[in-house]
Protein backbone atom coordinates (compact mmCIF):
# COMPACT_ATOMS: atom_id res chain seq x y z
CA UNK A 1 0.00 0.00 0.00
CA UNK A 2 2.68 2.42 1.16
CA UNK A 3 4.62 1.43 -2.45
CA UNK A 4 1.45 2.38 -4.39
CA UNK A 5 1.19 5.89 -2.23
CA UNK A 6 4.46 6.65 -3.05
CA UNK A 7 4.37 5.77 -6.69
CA UNK A 8 0.97 7.88 -7.20
CA UNK A 9 2.85 10.74 -5.47
CA UNK A 10 5.85 10.85 -7.58
CA UNK A 11 3.35 10.85 -10.48
CA UNK A 12 1.82 13.56 -9.43
CA UNK A 13 5.09 15.50 -8.63
CA UNK A 14 6.12 14.83 -12.41
CA UNK A 15 2.83 15.83 -14.04
CA UNK A 16 3.18 19.10 -11.36
CA UNK A 17 6.84 19.78 -12.87
CA UNK A 18 5.72 19.18 -16.77
CA UNK A 19 2.99 21.45 -16.51
CA UNK A 20 5.18 24.16 -14.74
CA UNK A 21 7.65 23.82 -16.97
CA UNK A 22 5.99 24.32 -19.93
CA UNK A 23 4.15 26.98 -18.49
CA UNK A 24 7.83 28.79 -17.63
CA UNK A 25 9.25 28.13 -21.60
CA UNK A 26 5.76 30.13 -22.62
CA UNK A 27 6.93 33.24 -19.95
CA UNK A 28 10.01 33.02 -21.23
CA UNK A 29 8.94 33.18 -24.64
CA UNK A 30 7.41 36.58 -24.44
CA UNK A 31 10.23 37.72 -21.96
CA UNK A 32 9.24 37.44 -18.50
CA UNK A 33 12.46 35.50 -16.84
CA UNK A 34 11.57 36.48 -13.75
CA UNK A 35 8.06 35.09 -13.61
CA UNK A 36 9.67 31.83 -15.07
CA UNK A 37 12.55 31.49 -12.66
CA UNK A 38 9.85 31.60 -9.94
CA UNK A 39 7.47 29.17 -11.20
CA UNK A 40 10.45 27.05 -11.57
CA UNK A 41 12.47 27.50 -8.51
CA UNK A 42 9.98 26.07 -5.86
CA UNK A 43 9.06 23.33 -8.26
CA UNK A 44 12.59 21.98 -9.00
CA UNK A 45 13.00 22.18 -5.33
CA UNK A 46 9.83 20.06 -4.53
CA UNK A 47 11.17 17.24 -7.51
CA UNK A 48 12.91 15.60 -4.56
CA UNK A 49 11.29 12.08 -4.83
CA UNK A 50 12.02 12.23 -8.98
CA UNK A 51 15.87 12.34 -8.18
CA UNK A 52 15.42 10.00 -5.38
CA UNK A 53 14.13 7.57 -7.68
CA UNK A 54 15.93 8.46 -10.55
CA UNK A 55 13.18 9.66 -12.71
CA UNK A 56 14.76 12.50 -14.46
CA UNK A 57 13.34 12.70 -17.65
CA UNK A 58 11.09 15.50 -16.47
CA UNK A 59 13.84 16.93 -14.21
CA UNK A 60 16.88 18.10 -16.41
CA UNK A 61 14.87 19.62 -19.18
CA UNK A 62 13.44 21.91 -16.46
CA UNK A 63 16.75 22.68 -14.85
CA UNK A 64 18.07 23.47 -18.75
CA UNK A 65 14.77 26.08 -19.11
CA UNK A 66 15.56 27.27 -15.35
CA UNK A 67 19.52 27.61 -15.81
CA UNK A 68 18.71 29.39 -19.05
CA UNK A 69 16.36 31.51 -17.84
CA UNK A 70 18.79 33.08 -14.82
CA UNK A 71 21.38 33.29 -17.52
CA UNK A 72 18.60 35.35 -19.68
CA UNK A 73 17.85 37.61 -16.22
CA UNK A 74 21.38 38.53 -15.39
CA UNK A 75 21.79 35.55 -12.46
CA UNK A 76 24.72 33.60 -14.30
CA UNK A 77 26.35 31.96 -11.69
CA UNK A 78 23.03 30.04 -10.45
CA UNK A 79 21.78 29.80 -14.15
CA UNK A 80 25.32 28.12 -14.22
CA UNK A 81 24.96 26.19 -11.05
CA UNK A 82 21.32 24.80 -12.49
CA UNK A 83 22.92 23.93 -15.83
CA UNK A 84 25.76 21.31 -14.07
CA UNK A 85 23.04 19.92 -11.96
CA UNK A 86 21.58 18.97 -15.42
CA UNK A 87 24.96 17.51 -16.89
CA UNK A 88 25.80 15.32 -13.61
CA UNK A 89 21.89 14.01 -14.22
CA UNK A 90 22.27 13.09 -17.82
CA UNK A 91 25.58 13.35 -18.85
CA UNK A 92 24.53 12.94 -22.50
CA UNK A 93 22.58 15.76 -23.00
CA UNK A 94 24.18 17.71 -25.41
CA UNK A 95 20.87 20.74 -24.64
CA UNK A 96 22.33 21.05 -21.26
CA UNK A 97 26.31 21.44 -22.66
CA UNK A 98 25.31 24.19 -24.77
CA UNK A 99 23.50 26.10 -22.86
CA UNK A 100 26.19 26.02 -20.49
CA UNK A 101 28.53 27.06 -23.27
CA UNK A 102 26.52 29.51 -23.70
CA UNK A 103 26.25 30.82 -20.15
CA UNK A 104 29.99 30.75 -20.28
CA UNK A 105 29.94 32.89 -23.34
CA UNK A 106 28.49 35.45 -21.33
CA UNK A 107 30.51 35.57 -18.82
CA UNK A 108 33.08 36.20 -21.23
CA UNK A 109 34.65 32.77 -20.48
CA UNK A 110 35.25 31.44 -24.07
CA UNK A 111 37.39 28.51 -23.47
CA UNK A 112 35.39 26.47 -21.07
CA UNK A 113 32.63 27.47 -23.60
CA UNK A 114 34.51 25.36 -26.78
CA UNK A 115 35.38 22.50 -24.52
CA UNK A 116 31.28 22.13 -23.57
CA UNK A 117 30.80 22.26 -27.29
CA UNK A 118 33.50 19.75 -27.67
CA UNK A 119 31.82 17.27 -24.86
CA UNK A 120 28.28 18.00 -26.71
CA UNK A 121 29.79 17.33 -29.98
CA UNK A 122 31.30 13.77 -28.33
CA UNK A 123 28.09 13.16 -27.04
CA UNK A 124 26.29 13.37 -30.13
CA UNK A 125 28.34 14.46 -33.39
CA UNK A 126 25.13 15.28 -34.65
CA UNK A 127 24.94 18.37 -32.39
CA UNK A 128 23.82 21.26 -34.78
CA UNK A 129 24.09 23.30 -32.18
CA UNK A 130 27.72 22.37 -30.88
CA UNK A 131 28.94 23.11 -34.31
CA UNK A 132 27.31 26.08 -35.12
CA UNK A 133 28.96 27.69 -31.29
CA UNK A 134 32.51 26.11 -32.61
CA UNK A 135 32.22 27.57 -35.60
CA UNK A 136 31.33 30.72 -33.50
CA UNK A 137 34.39 30.51 -31.52
CA UNK A 138 36.83 29.75 -34.65
CA UNK A 139 35.86 32.81 -36.54
CA UNK A 140 36.08 34.88 -33.52
CA UNK A 141 39.76 33.28 -32.85
CA UNK A 142 40.45 33.75 -36.68
CA UNK A 143 41.27 30.28 -37.24
CA UNK A 144 38.83 30.11 -40.69
CA UNK A 145 39.46 27.47 -42.11
CA UNK A 146 38.05 25.44 -38.67
CA UNK A 147 34.89 27.71 -38.63
CA UNK A 148 34.59 26.63 -42.30
CA UNK A 149 33.99 23.38 -41.42
CA UNK A 150 31.71 23.53 -38.40
CA UNK A 151 29.86 25.84 -39.88
CA UNK A 152 29.45 23.30 -43.32
CA UNK A 153 28.97 20.42 -41.13
CA UNK A 154 25.74 23.03 -38.64
CA UNK A 155 24.07 23.44 -42.34
CA UNK A 156 24.09 19.99 -43.01
CA UNK A 157 22.59 18.88 -39.82
CA UNK A 158 20.31 22.24 -39.88
CA UNK A 159 20.11 23.40 -43.11
CA UNK A 160 17.53 26.44 -42.62
CA UNK A 161 19.54 27.83 -40.36
CA UNK A 162 20.27 31.24 -41.78
CA UNK A 163 22.97 32.48 -39.05
CA UNK A 164 25.17 29.18 -39.89
CA UNK A 165 25.26 30.17 -43.93
CA UNK A 166 26.46 33.74 -42.57
CA UNK A 167 29.07 32.40 -40.93
CA UNK A 168 30.18 30.27 -43.57
CA UNK A 169 30.09 32.53 -46.05
CA UNK A 170 32.38 35.37 -43.43
CA UNK A 171 34.70 32.18 -42.62
CA UNK A 172 35.14 30.69 -46.41
CA UNK A 173 35.96 34.03 -47.99
CA UNK A 174 38.55 34.91 -45.26
CA UNK A 175 39.58 31.22 -46.05
CA UNK A 176 40.47 32.37 -49.54
CA UNK A 177 37.40 30.04 -50.88
CA UNK A 178 35.22 32.58 -52.38
CA UNK A 179 33.53 29.92 -54.31
CA UNK A 180 32.18 28.70 -51.16
CA UNK A 181 31.30 32.04 -49.55
CA UNK A 182 29.08 32.77 -53.13
CA UNK A 183 27.29 29.37 -52.37
CA UNK A 184 27.02 30.27 -48.76
CA UNK A 185 25.29 33.47 -49.53
CA UNK A 186 22.77 32.12 -52.10
CA UNK A 187 21.39 29.70 -49.25
CA UNK A 188 21.03 32.34 -46.77
CA UNK A 189 19.18 34.55 -49.79
CA UNK A 190 17.17 30.95 -50.07
CA UNK A 191 15.89 31.03 -46.39
CA UNK A 192 15.69 35.24 -46.48
CA UNK A 193 15.35 36.82 -49.71
CA UNK A 194 14.32 39.82 -47.87
CA UNK A 195 18.16 41.02 -46.96
CA UNK A 196 19.71 43.32 -49.03
CA UNK A 197 23.12 42.85 -47.08
CA UNK A 198 23.19 39.16 -48.50
CA UNK A 199 22.69 40.09 -52.07
CA UNK A 200 25.10 43.13 -51.60
CA UNK A 201 27.54 40.60 -49.94
CA UNK A 202 27.06 38.17 -53.26
CA UNK A 203 27.35 40.56 -55.48
CA UNK A 204 30.61 41.93 -54.05
CA UNK A 205 31.78 38.17 -53.73
CA UNK A 206 31.29 37.65 -57.62
CA UNK A 207 32.83 40.65 -58.20
CA UNK A 208 36.19 39.93 -56.60
CA UNK A 209 36.07 36.47 -58.25
CA UNK A 210 35.90 38.25 -61.96
CA UNK A 211 32.88 37.48 -62.17
CA UNK A 212 31.49 40.41 -63.15
CA UNK A 213 28.65 39.43 -65.55
CA UNK A 214 26.92 37.28 -62.39
CA UNK A 215 27.67 40.25 -60.59
CA UNK A 216 25.45 42.37 -62.69
CA UNK A 217 22.79 40.10 -63.08
CA UNK A 218 22.52 39.51 -59.04
CA UNK A 219 22.35 43.20 -58.72
CA UNK A 220 19.56 43.48 -61.62
CA UNK A 221 17.75 41.49 -59.32
CA UNK A 222 18.33 43.24 -56.17
CA UNK A 223 17.61 46.65 -57.88
CA UNK A 224 14.60 45.49 -58.99
CA UNK A 225 13.47 43.74 -55.57
CA UNK A 226 14.86 47.01 -53.96
CA UNK A 227 14.17 50.15 -56.42
CA UNK A 228 14.88 52.78 -53.73
CA UNK A 229 18.26 51.63 -52.31
CA UNK A 230 20.90 53.92 -53.34
CA UNK A 231 23.07 51.00 -52.49
CA UNK A 232 22.05 48.86 -54.88
CA UNK A 233 22.30 51.60 -57.62
CA UNK A 234 26.04 52.44 -56.75
CA UNK A 235 26.93 48.58 -56.94
CA UNK A 236 25.68 48.02 -59.92
CA UNK A 237 26.32 51.52 -62.33
CA UNK A 238 30.30 50.68 -60.68
CA UNK A 239 29.89 47.09 -62.34
CA UNK A 240 28.01 48.67 -65.46
CA UNK A 241 31.30 50.55 -65.87
CA UNK A 242 33.47 48.23 -65.34
CA UNK A 243 31.78 45.77 -68.50
CA UNK A 244 31.38 49.05 -70.73
CA UNK A 245 27.87 49.20 -70.04
CA UNK A 246 27.93 52.59 -70.26
CA UNK A 247 24.64 53.70 -71.07
CA UNK A 248 23.32 51.51 -68.57
CA UNK A 249 26.32 53.23 -66.10
CA UNK A 250 24.21 56.64 -67.21
CA UNK A 251 20.95 55.13 -66.46
CA UNK A 252 21.49 53.84 -62.84
CA UNK A 253 23.71 57.05 -62.25
CA UNK A 254 21.02 59.35 -63.04
CA UNK A 255 18.73 57.34 -61.11
CA UNK A 256 21.00 57.70 -57.76
CA UNK A 257 20.91 61.30 -58.69
CA UNK A 258 16.50 61.34 -58.76
CA UNK A 259 16.49 59.28 -55.12
CA UNK A 260 19.54 61.74 -53.62
CA UNK A 261 20.44 64.82 -55.52
CA UNK A 262 22.79 65.88 -53.23
CA UNK A 263 24.59 62.57 -53.31
CA UNK A 264 27.96 63.16 -54.73
CA UNK A 265 28.01 58.96 -55.78
CA UNK A 266 25.22 60.25 -58.59
CA UNK A 267 27.34 62.65 -60.27
CA UNK A 268 30.82 60.66 -59.55
CA UNK A 269 29.31 57.58 -61.72
CA UNK A 270 27.28 60.15 -64.04
CA UNK A 271 30.98 61.42 -65.11
CA UNK A 272 32.07 57.81 -65.43
CA UNK A 273 29.09 56.69 -67.70
CA UNK A 274 29.74 60.24 -69.71
CA UNK A 275 33.30 59.87 -70.14
CA UNK A 276 33.27 56.51 -71.13
CA UNK A 277 30.52 57.16 -73.93
CA UNK A 278 32.61 59.87 -75.28
CA UNK A 279 29.88 62.53 -74.08
CA UNK A 280 33.17 64.71 -72.53
CA UNK A 281 30.37 68.30 -71.99
CA UNK A 282 28.26 66.22 -70.04
CA UNK A 283 31.44 64.36 -67.81
CA UNK A 284 32.48 68.50 -67.27
CA UNK A 285 29.24 69.53 -65.99
CA UNK A 286 28.84 66.31 -63.84
CA UNK A 287 32.27 67.13 -62.51
CA UNK A 288 31.64 70.70 -61.83
CA UNK A 289 28.67 69.43 -59.85
CA UNK A 290 30.56 67.62 -57.79
CA UNK A 291 32.76 70.19 -57.00
CA UNK A 292 30.23 72.38 -55.52
CA UNK A 293 28.73 69.18 -53.68
CA UNK A 294 32.19 68.38 -52.49
CA UNK A 295 34.22 71.75 -52.87
CA UNK A 296 37.59 70.40 -50.50
CA UNK A 297 37.60 67.09 -52.36
CA UNK A 298 41.33 67.34 -54.11
CA UNK A 299 40.27 64.19 -56.59
CA UNK A 300 37.34 66.05 -57.57
CA UNK A 301 39.08 69.48 -58.74
CA UNK A 302 42.02 66.92 -60.36
CA UNK A 303 39.37 65.13 -62.48
CA UNK A 304 37.78 68.53 -63.67
CA UNK A 305 41.08 69.85 -64.43
CA UNK A 306 41.54 66.44 -66.48
CA UNK A 307 38.12 67.39 -68.66
CA UNK A 308 39.25 71.03 -69.07
CA UNK A 309 42.61 69.54 -70.30
CA UNK A 310 40.89 67.51 -73.16
CA UNK A 311 38.87 69.89 -74.77
CA UNK A 312 41.25 72.60 -74.81
CA UNK A 313 40.82 75.14 -71.66
CA UNK A 314 44.26 75.05 -70.99
CA UNK A 315 44.33 78.16 -68.04
CA UNK A 316 41.10 76.53 -66.70
CA UNK A 317 42.70 73.30 -65.94
CA UNK A 318 45.88 74.74 -64.94
CA UNK A 319 43.99 76.30 -61.81
CA UNK A 320 42.12 73.48 -61.09
CA UNK A 321 45.25 71.33 -61.14
CA UNK A 322 46.90 73.57 -58.82
CA UNK A 323 43.95 74.09 -56.38
CA UNK A 324 44.25 70.27 -56.15
CA UNK A 325 47.60 70.42 -55.28
CA UNK A 326 47.09 72.95 -52.56
CA UNK A 327 44.41 71.32 -50.93
CA UNK A 328 46.28 67.42 -51.09
CA UNK A 329 49.44 69.17 -49.73
CA UNK A 330 50.96 67.26 -47.12
CA UNK A 331 49.18 64.18 -48.08
CA UNK A 332 51.62 61.09 -49.27
CA UNK A 333 48.59 59.75 -51.53
CA UNK A 334 47.96 59.23 -54.92
CA UNK A 335 45.80 62.45 -55.65
CA UNK A 336 49.08 63.96 -54.33
CA UNK A 337 51.28 62.55 -56.82
CA UNK A 338 48.72 62.70 -59.81
CA UNK A 339 48.60 66.41 -58.81
CA UNK A 340 51.76 67.05 -59.63
CA UNK A 341 52.90 64.94 -62.10
CA UNK A 342 49.79 67.05 -63.65
CA UNK A 343 50.92 70.13 -63.19
CA UNK A 344 54.47 69.62 -64.64
CA UNK A 345 52.83 67.84 -68.17
CA UNK A 346 51.02 70.53 -69.02
CA UNK A 347 53.62 73.28 -68.20
CA UNK A 348 55.70 71.40 -70.18
CA UNK A 349 52.95 71.60 -73.05
CA UNK A 350 52.62 75.45 -72.50
CA UNK A 351 56.19 76.44 -72.55
CA UNK A 352 56.83 74.48 -75.78
CA UNK A 353 53.58 76.35 -76.84
CA UNK A 354 55.04 79.60 -75.66
CA UNK A 355 58.59 79.24 -77.63
CA UNK A 356 57.16 78.25 -80.49
CA UNK A 357 55.27 81.23 -80.50
CA UNK A 358 57.37 83.46 -79.25
CA UNK A 359 59.76 82.25 -81.90
CA UNK A 360 57.38 82.90 -84.70
CA UNK A 361 55.17 86.03 -83.37
CA UNK A 362 57.88 89.16 -82.47
CA UNK A 363 54.90 91.10 -81.18
CA UNK A 364 54.32 88.52 -78.54
CA UNK A 365 57.86 87.78 -77.75
CA UNK A 366 58.23 91.76 -77.36
CA UNK A 367 55.50 91.42 -74.85
CA UNK A 368 56.76 88.44 -72.89
CA UNK A 369 59.83 90.66 -72.43
CA UNK A 370 58.17 93.29 -71.10
CA UNK A 371 55.22 91.59 -68.94
CA UNK A 372 55.50 87.72 -68.99
CA UNK A 373 52.36 86.93 -66.90
CA UNK A 374 50.11 89.51 -68.90
CA UNK A 375 50.88 88.46 -71.93
CA UNK A 376 50.41 84.66 -70.87
CA UNK A 377 47.19 85.40 -69.61
CA UNK A 378 46.04 87.13 -72.86
CA UNK A 379 46.81 84.30 -74.79
CA UNK A 380 45.76 81.65 -72.67
CA UNK A 381 48.56 80.40 -70.94
CA UNK A 382 48.59 79.48 -67.17
CA UNK A 383 52.29 77.74 -66.02
CA UNK A 384 53.02 76.89 -62.80
CA UNK A 385 55.40 79.26 -60.50
CA UNK A 386 57.89 76.95 -61.02
CA UNK A 387 57.65 77.02 -64.79
CA UNK A 388 57.36 81.37 -64.77
CA UNK A 389 60.52 81.26 -63.30
CA UNK A 390 62.41 78.81 -65.35
CA UNK A 391 60.59 80.85 -68.62
CA UNK A 392 61.93 84.30 -66.91
CA UNK A 393 65.48 82.98 -66.56
CA UNK A 394 64.90 81.63 -71.09
CA UNK A 395 66.74 84.34 -73.34
CA UNK A 396 63.96 84.38 -76.04
CA UNK A 397 66.13 86.30 -78.35
CA UNK A 398 67.80 82.41 -78.92
CA UNK A 399 65.11 80.14 -77.88
CA UNK A 400 63.76 77.61 -80.35
CA UNK A 401 61.41 75.42 -80.17
CA UNK A 402 62.01 71.92 -78.07
CA UNK A 403 60.92 69.81 -81.26
CA UNK A 404 62.97 67.05 -81.31
CA UNK A 405 63.45 66.98 -77.45
CA UNK A 406 61.19 64.09 -76.16
CA UNK A 407 59.87 63.37 -72.11
CA UNK A 408 58.54 66.04 -70.30
CA UNK A 409 60.34 68.48 -68.02
CA UNK A 410 59.80 69.49 -64.07
CA UNK A 411 60.23 73.21 -63.14
CA UNK A 412 61.68 73.63 -59.54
Amino acid sequence: MSSKITSAAVARERAALVDAHRRARRLAAKGDFASAIELLRGRVRCAKRLHQRRQTAALVPALITLGSCCVEAGLAQEGMRHLRRAIDLDPRNTEAYCALARACESCHLPDIAVELFQEAVRADPDCACAHKGLASYYLAQERFEDAARECLRATELDPDYEPSYVELALASERAGDAAQAAAALEQAIRINPDNLQYRLGLARNLMLQGRLRESADCLRRTARAFPDSIEVRCALAEVCADLGCHDETIEHATEIRVLAPTNPAGYELLAVGYYQSGRLADALAAVRRLTRLQPREAHHHLKLGVLLQQQGHVAQAMHEYLRAEMMSAGDDDDTAHACRQAIDNLDDVQVRQVLLRAAEDRVFRVKLLRDPARALRDHGFHLSDEAMDALSRMDLELAHPWADDAGPRVYH
